[in-house]
């Protein structure tokens, strides 16, 4: 039996170590001895033996296929497939368990599509499920975290996509249900349809006030349309809206066109704004909210909120820092406005003030964007050896450099996409800001689930789909390959061609191949790398890399001059937080205070140069926000006109939180959907009574002064808790119609994808393809150093023998 040494892999490494004593005594005793050549045989004798000790082994692999993979069928006959022709959904079925007798279907139906519980429910490892549904889940747990939990044991789900056979239109508002008195507020109205145009008239009304009425030729699958109002008078309001279909336009379903919100007014919330000027911040505040102006701070009492506008350290006494970390810490808010006194200019770094704030008082470094494609092999070879010591496959490894490489401080200021290739090759997530710390962790979640999708290393595919993410780039870019380099030889030479022209295009490439142990040797991967004057590295677990995608000449941007600095164009850097939602911004500024976020602030509007302009953070149970330019009368007088001015009143409604004064008793329930249990939780100093159908309710405490319950309110109406509005609208089973625009990308996410109706016989057949599997073998291979040292102290035994004997007869 031929061992190669180069794949040996020990299960008791350190035994290993034993081998040096053997040596150092053996090289004494060869120097001491006449017997040389029997002190040597000893010596690999026990080498050998030590060896075997070690429990030396090789993984072999080989691959197991199913003729009859196993497939689970869910068939959706839930209310919101009534628009699809029902009789393709039973001949898919029934086509697919004609090519596969092992096939099981299971079918659900009613109001709800909780798909995502249905997929964990007939998943069991190593099998496939098939949707034949328009794959809306509303219910139980969300549709992409089901499948990427079902992928991790080897489970891919698949879609059969249907056309619908008539189209269906469905309406809702969405907005905050709290609101203040006299600000402006807007509502998204979604209109949502099944196929691609409908006309329709939307009417939009206020306690049954037409607000907003007009006639729409809509060809879009989702539109927004954003609806501003005003409110003049406390209390429960009623927003609707409307969608009638026109010109014989096809709906469906009408108990979808109507919706409607109710919205609970409050009085102006009571802010105390710190500032010596008139300004644009101090006319918005006056305005919108029940302010009280000061040059200094007081007594804080009912305050929900604190604005500081341009103070100085020395401006705040001790006293006054230790007042305001006990309001924020208590559940208030905090809004810090920058000038040419505050800030880097205030003396603010590293004082006890800073300490409360979400940003750092000095320049945060911007070098110019980079943009970085992470291109990483998930072919099935990426499973075919294993680092045994921690039980990690080559792919496992892959990820966790990616993973590495995302955490990485140097690419906090890059926009970084992911592409993965093997079969083929697909975006895992298109070029994103990684600064943010939300989009980083999304990000590295959606590679940790990562499984093999296809036979091959389609190299030249990946390497192709990189190209065309880098095609319209601002900046520097640069593609990360990471693989096991097992590239075939049909393969290299469309791949090198792909990659020499990334090189003509000014793209640096960086080479890394993942082994188990090193080695001198570099396969076609790293020739395909020296051909095009790529970097190229191997590595091998647990071991990290680093991959300089900097430019070692580039300054950090410089703090800019107070005044008449030039201008500065400022965006939303994160949609997801409430300042940011829905805000449509367009302005420039000509000056900000330099800082940098701390870490879990968010940084919510940046220039384009990536300089924070607006942060936020929680502090206790308080919120605070760095606003770092100016009140508008130098630097920024665009966020404080038109659109832009909804940022500083989003900005001071965040950090006021709730609203509502902390007296009485305060109740807070969301609008629901027919069906659905309304929870409605209540503030109240004692025990709160309500009544609710002539019934009392029942209240459980759930923390101080808190206290929650639950109704069920029956049919679609707006019913009312003392003078708190609640709305019940249609199902959600008819909120979302036709197919989900989002399944697509989900599913090819974990390896699956969506088929036709069609295109039964492709699925079947893709099915049997993946359910070939790369099984990993451990082969033990103590026996061949064991016979091999029998074998030297045999020979070794028998040729001193051979000598002894002949030695006697010559005597």
């Amino acid at each position: 039996m031929v061992v190669d040494l180069t794949d040996m892999l020990f299960g008791n490494k350190q035994v290993l170590y034993a081998i040096i004593p053997v040596i150092i005594i053996g090289l004494y005793y060869l120097k001491k001895s006449q017997k040389k050549l029997l002190v040597l045989s000893r010596m690999i004798v026990a080498a050998l033996i030590i060896i075997a000790l070690a429990s030396p082994y090789t993984i072999t692999t080989h691959s197991i296929s199913d003729p009859n993979p196993s497939i689970t069928v869910i068939n959706d006959q839930s209310s919101s497939m009534d628009i699809f022709d029902r009789s393709i959904a039973d001949a898919v079925c029934d086509s697919i368990h004609e090519r596969n007798p092992t096939s099981q279907i299971r079918s659900f139906s009613g109001d709800q599509s909780p798909i995502g519980d249905k997929i964990m429910q007939y998943s069991r490892g190593n099998d496939h499920i098939v949707l034949v549904s328009d794959v809306n889940s509303n219910y139980g747990r969300e549709l992409a975290d089901a499948v990427s939990v079902a992928s991790r044991s080897n489970t891919t789900a698949y879609v059969i996509a249907q056309t619908p056979t008539q189209n269906d239109a469905s309406i809702e508002i969405v907005g905050s249900k709290t609101v203040i008195i006299g600000n402006k507020n807007v509502f998204g109205i979604v209109a949502q349809q099944a196929e691609t145009h409908i006309r329709y008239e939307l009417v939009v009304k206020v306690d049954e006030e037409v607000v907003y009425q007009s006639e729409i030729d809509q060809t879009e699958r989702i539109k927004v349309r954003k609806i501003p109002h005003t409110f003049d008078t406390l209390g429960s309001h009623v927003v609707s809206a409307e969608i009638v279909p026109k010109g014989g336009g096809s709906d469906y379903r009408s108990a979808n066109n109507v919706f409607k919100k109710v919205v609970y007014v409050v009085p102006k919330p009571e802010v105390l704004l710190i500032t010596d000027v008139q300004s644009n911040l101090r006319d918005i505040v006056g305005d919108q909210y029940d302010a009280h102006i000061s040059t200094q701070l007081s007594e804080l009492k009912d305050t929900k909120a604190a604005i500081l506008d341009n103070r100085y350290l020395e401006s705040l006494p001790s006293g006054d820092i230790e007042m305001l970390r006990d309001f924020v810490g208590d559940g208030h808010g905090l809004v810090v406005v920058g000038g040419d006194q505050s800030y880097d200019r205030g003396r603010y770094l590293d004082s006890e003030f800073e300490k409360i704030l979400p940003v750092k008082s000095y320049p945060s470094e911007y070098y110019g964007r980079n943009d970085v494609v992470i291109v990483m092999d998930v072919s099935d070879s990426t499973l075919s050896d294993i680092v045994v010591e921690s039980g990690v496959t080559f792919l496992d490894y892959e990820k966790a450099l990616a993973i590495y490489m995302i955490d990485d401080k140097e690419f906090r200021d890059d926009y970084v996409g992911v592409v993965a290739f093997g079969g083929d090759a697909y975006i895992i997530s298109g070029l994103v800001y990684l600064e943010n710390e939300q989009t980083r962790e999304l990000l590295k979640d959606t590679i940790r689930v990562k499984t093999p999708q296809g036979q091959s290393t389609t190299l030249d595919q990946g390497l192709s789909l990189a190209e065309e993410m880098l095609a319209n780039s601002a900046g520097a870019k640069d593609v990360i390959l990471i693989s096991d380099g097992r590239i075939d030889e049909d393969i290299y030479e469309s791949s090198l061609a792909v990659a020499t022209r990334m090189k003509s295009k000014n793209i640096k490439m960086h080479f890394i191949q993942v082994i188990s142990s090193p080695t001198r040797v570099i396969g076609a991967y790293g020739k395909l790398a020296h051909e095009v004057d790529a970097s190229y590295a191997q590595t091998t677990y647990p071991k990290s890399i680093d991959i300089n995608t900097g430019q070692p000449d580039a300054e950090p941007t410089p703090t800019p001059p107070l005044k008449d600095a030039g201008i500065y164009a400022v965006s939303v850097f994160d949609t997801n937080h409430f300042i940011t939602r829905d805000l449509e911004l367009s302005g420039t500024i000509t000056g900000f205070n330099d800082v940098t976020p701390k870490l879990g602030a968010k940084k919510l509007v940046a220039t384009g140069d990536g300089k924070p302009v607006v942060c936020a953070w929680r502090y206790g149970l308080g919120r605070v926000v760095s606003w770092s330019t100016d009140n508008g009368n130098e630097w920024s007088s665009a966020l404080y006109t038109e659109n832009n001015s909804q940022l500083v009143s989003s900005t001071i409604n965040w950090a006021i939180g709730d609203p509502r004064p902390e007296v009485g008793m305060v109740i807070e329930a969301d609008d629901i959907f027919f069906g659905e249990i309304s929870r409605i939780t209540i503030t109240s100093d004692t025990i709160p009574s309500l009544n609710f159908g002539g019934s009392p309710l029942d209240m459980s405490r759930i923390a101080e002064n808190t206290y929650t319950t639950e109704i069920d309110l029956g049919e679609q109406a707006v019913y009312y808790l003392s003078d708190y509005g609640i709305a019940v609208n249609y199902p959600l089973e008819y909120r979302d119609v036709g197919t989900n625009p989002d399944a697509e990308k989900i599913i090819q996410s974990y390896g699956g994808r969506v088929y036709s109706d069609s295109e039964i016989g492709m699925l079947c057949d893709d099915v049997r393809r993946k359910s070939v599997r790369t099984v990993c073998e451990r082969l033990d291979q103590k026996i061949p150093f064991i016979l091999a040292a029998l074998a030297i102290f045999m020979l070794e035994v028998i040729g001193r023998r051979v000598r002894e004997i002949m030695r006697n007869k010559d005597e």
